[in-house]
């Protein structure tokens, strides 16, 4: 079954409770121990993503630069609308190589 990813079941921004952000994350690290499991980026990223022309959110895409001399697991950022990314040659930034857990270390109850 397809997922209804129509305005009214939008759950982009939805917050959730500490306690199932805990369950979810150690879900994910238990069953991935050595993946990447979380990317810091600073306020001013995310500024410039949404102060860029029609942006109206941000969507992070996973990725691996698998192609260069290190091979390592990212998150790219994007300036989107709901249905489309923004990523007209010249005309918008795109974002990558935040700092990656791991394999610097991070205090959070999020990083089990």
């Amino acid at each position: 079954m397809d997922p209804d990813c129509g305005p009214l079941t939008d759950t982009s921004g939805s917050t959730i409770p500490l306690d199932d952000a805990v369950t979810w994350t150690g879900n994910y690290q238990t069953a991935h121990p050595n993946k990447l499991r979380s990317v810091y980026f600073t306020s001013e990223v995310f500024q410039a993503l949404i102060d860029q022309p029609g942006a109206k959110g941000i969507r992070i895409y996973l990725a691996n630069s698998g192609a260069t001399t290190e091979t390592l697991d990212t998150m790219i950022l994007v300036s989107a609308t709901a249905s489309a990314d923004l990523t007209t040659v010249g005309e918008y930034e795109l974002y990558d190589h935040g700092t990656g857990t791991p394999p610097c270390p991070v205090i959070s109850p999020l990083n089990h």
